[in-house]
């Protein structure tokens, strides 16, 4: 065996068990409790939130006419005990009280109630008023039935939450409401594609899970024939091929969303999907939201996705047992390797100890040609 070989093994099977036996240590560890993962996202949004910045943001989001934005920051300064301007204090309360407020809320709820969109609170409430009861399943899905009709590109995703959306109003009659938090999720989840604010990643991944729960080719042979304007007709279809929709893991997913709505606020949920990735990223914001409340979406405008980071830390392997982790793999690959070297070694070897057995012993025993004469 060669030194090189020899220490290959040697040193990786030392790494390995030092991995291994590091990765043991870290596991045993108890994780975080919620008392200081909050700690530690207060210290986070702290560091993103001097005054300067805040009182900063509040103002602009102010000159924007976007006072729920203004709201959202300071809340986040209420909430690290960062001292705000009283004169912009002021400024919202007037922006947010008296007949300008009761003009804009008007405008925005019939906006809301009728497209189905909606930015501020309650634009949202309205969206969601439609959308919580089969009305807005039913709205969408006659959109892209009118689409299939004229053969049109159908955005599949929203025929899929939409049929799912059908399925989660009937469970929550049946269950008498414990599909509620699901049904809101999904409701949110498709204002906030509407409006825009679904990430790609997120969007990517949801749309998997949902057509991989909604049979959509059986879907569009069920609304064949049927005129966009028959909405009874849609619901009916809609209705009858929703029973057949296999929504555990929709209603998983959605369930989140809908726990972050109950911690925070739908308009709220809204502004944190922004920062939404996935799956994953969506479990650490209903973490962040259920320790921190209403002000996560306003502290998520402020660190970012690092605070969905910091909320994983409950939740995810800490970098030294990932370490660890990395250390045994990689001592275990050496080690294979070492050992794949010594054979080839060993094997060149046998050949070459057989090569001269047959060449010089073995031709002792050979039988030799008596010679003709």
């Amino acid at each position: 065996m060669s030194a090189l070989a020899r220490w290959a093994m040697v040193g990786g099977l030392l790494t390995a068990l030092a991995g291994t036996g590091g990765y043991l240590l870290t596991a045993t560890e108890a994780p975080p409790t919620d008392a200081e993962v909050r700690s530690d996202l207060l210290a986070t949004i702290r560091a993103a939130a001097p005054r300067e910045r805040l009182e900063r943001e509040i103002a602009s989001a102010l000159d924007r006419d976007a006072p729920e934005e203004a709201e959202e920051y300071l809340e986040v300064a209420d909430l690290i005990g960062v001292p705000v301007d009283p004169a912009l204090r002021q400024r919202w309360t007037e922006e947010t009280s008296g007949w300008n407020a009761a003009m804009r809320a008007a405008k925005r709820a019939a906006l809301g109630f009728a497209t189905g969109e909606g930015e501020d609170a309650v634009g949202v409430a309205a969206a969601l008023a439609s959308d919580l009861t089969v009305v807005g399943d039913v709205r969408d899905l006659a959109g892209e039935a009118s689409k299939m009709a004229k053969g049109e590109a159908v955005d599949e995703l929203t025929v899929g939450l939409s049929i799912a959306g059908v399925a989660l109003t009937a469970g929550t009659v049946m269950t008498a409401g414990s599909a509620l938090p699901a049904k809101a999720g999904l409701s949110l989840t498709k204002l906030a594609r509407r409006t825009g604010k679904l990430t790609a990643k997120f969007q990517a991944e949801l749309g998997g899970i949902v057509l991989r729960a909604v049979d959509m080719p059986a879907f569009r042979r069920a609304v064949a024939g049927i005129p966009w304007y028959r909405m009874d007709e849609l619901a009916t279809a809609a209705g009858r091929h929703a029973a057949r929709v296999d929504g555990a893991s929709i209603r998983r997913t959605m369930a989140s969303l809908g726990e972050i709505g109950a911690a925070t606020s739908p308009a709220r949920t809204l502004s944190v999907l922004r920062h939404v990735d996935g799956v994953t990223d969506l479990r650490n914001a209903e973490r962040a939201a259920k320790l921190l409340g209403k002000p996560v979406s306003g502290a998520l405008r402020l660190t970012g996705r690092t605070l969905l980071g910091v909320a994983a830390g409950a939740v995810t392997l800490s970098i030294t047992a990932i370490g660890a982790i990395v250390a045994a793999v990689a001592g275990t690959l050496s080690f294979l390797m070492g050992a794949l070297v010594a054979l080839s070694i060993a094997r060149r070897g046998f050949r070459a100890v057989r090569w001269l057995f047959r060449n010089s012993v073995g031709r002792l025993f050979r039988p030799h040609p008596t010679p003709v004469g």
